[in-house]
């Protein structure tokens, strides 16, 4: 069998980065009858950006498909993300037309209710690295980097079009962990971000130190005997605590989702696209990007 390059697409950190980095200026595209594009527009060269950086053989994009309160992770902590706030006005009604984008690139837009878009790039980078293919992920979530291996490389996004790009050995060169380790590291400082609660008193600095001492959250209560004062009170008194959170932290790999390697063929109908581009009233830049 050949080996091909998937890129896998955080569809909720492309739509949400590019709607507010287009709205920073004040001026939000829109349509002449009133349709609001910006988000749309900014996903779109997003993505050919990074089938130009990538040079990918299939394509897909992960989203999200639930509320907080039908989320799995819900179920495990009622607190579970209960600091988002709604989306802005102007961003809700650009959900439905940028997988109207994606479907005329046919794109696959993938999710399953009750999961995350994390989960579906862990669920598909899972599976076609399983089956020899090089995965790319591309998103703005640094959690995504634990789905690091040998065939899974992780660009996470930067303001101004740049991004970082994550192999196993380039993350333990910057950060000094290994994958899995991303997991206890959150568990011990927690995601305010999220509501994922850590152990209180803990912030990254002191749980960086303790992961690399100790190698993970099993083996730091393992030896807990070994760390000192208050520092082994908080991790003694939060221990339930940490566990949930590192359970809330891991990113699931096996969502009962479907997808075909033929189905994620990065192979349009440039006619396709040339009527949505339009629609949607884009300018003639972009469509020279389209070939």
């Amino acid at each position: 069998m050949n080996s091909h390059t998937i890129l896998l697409i955080d569809g909720m950190s492309f739509l949400f980065r590019a709607f507010y980095a287009s709205s920073w200026g004040g001026s939000v595209r829109q349509t002449t009858s009133g349709v609001y594009t910006n988000a749309v527009y900014g996903f779109t060269k997003m993505m050919l950006d990074y089938v130009q950086l990538t040079r990918p053989t299939h394509v897909a994009v992960g989203w999200d498909v639930a509320s907080r309160e039908t989320l799995v992770r819900s179920q495990w902590y009622d607190g579970y993300k209960t600091n988002r706030a709604l989306p802005p006005e102007e961003l809700v009604p650009q959900f439905d037309l940028v997988k109207e984008m994606t479907d005329a690139f046919s794109v696959p837009s993938v999710g399953c209710p009750g999961f995350e878009g994390d989960d579906i790039l862990g669920t598909l980078s899972t599976r076609f690295a399983a089956d020899g293919h090089q995965v790319v992920i591309a998103t703005g979530d640094y959690d995504s980097l634990q789905l690091v291996g040998p065939q899974v490389s992780v660009k996470i996004l930067k303001n101004g079009g740049k991004h970082e790009h994550y192999t196993p050995d380039s993350l333990f060169e910057l950060r000094g962990i290994t994958p899995k380790q991303v997991i206890d590291l959150k568990a011990l400082q927690g995601d305010a971000s999220d509501c994922i609660p850590g152990c209180p008193g803990v912030g990254e600095k002191t749980a960086l130190k303790l992961i690399r001492e100790y190698g993970s959250v099993d083996e730091l209560y393992a030896n807990l005997d070994k760390v000192s004062g208050k520092l082994r009170e908080r991790l003694e008194e939060h221990r339930e605590q940490v566990y949930l959170s590192r359970r809330l932290a891991t990113i699931l790999c096996d969502v009962p989702v479907e997808l075909t390697l033929e189905e994620a063929a990065w192979n349009y109908q440039r006619e396709r696209v040339a009527e949505k581009f339009a629609e949607l009233e884009f300018g003639p830049a972009l469509l020279k990007r389209v070939v």
